[in-house]
């Protein structure tokens, strides 16, 4: 049995300043390190302007939809909740 290698990090790219208000727009997440046991992302809103959240590939592919103009916070979580 191997040993659980943890998610020490989610990039998004490219970076949320390119979402365009009604708009999808999608975005890649890169897991490190890349051989970690469980790479499940869980996306929610924190705060900011409404948005639809759609993704697949075990949250690995994104595609966000603004409703409004405004500032945008958003939580990646590991399946087993350890990475936030």
């Amino acid at each position: 049995m191997s040993a659980f290698k943890p998610v020490t990090n989610i990039t998004l790219s490219p970076d949320l300043s390119q979402l365009v208000v009604g708009q999808a727009t999608n975005f890649t997440a890169t897991v490190t390190p890349s051989d970690a046991t469980n790479q499940t992302i869980v996306w929610s809103r924190v705060t900011g302007v409404n948005c639809t959240i759609n993704s697949t590939n075990n949250g690995k592919n994104l595609t966000l939809t603004a409703q409004a103009s405004g500032s945008l916070s958003l939580r990646a979580t590991i399946a087993n909740g350890k990475l936030q």
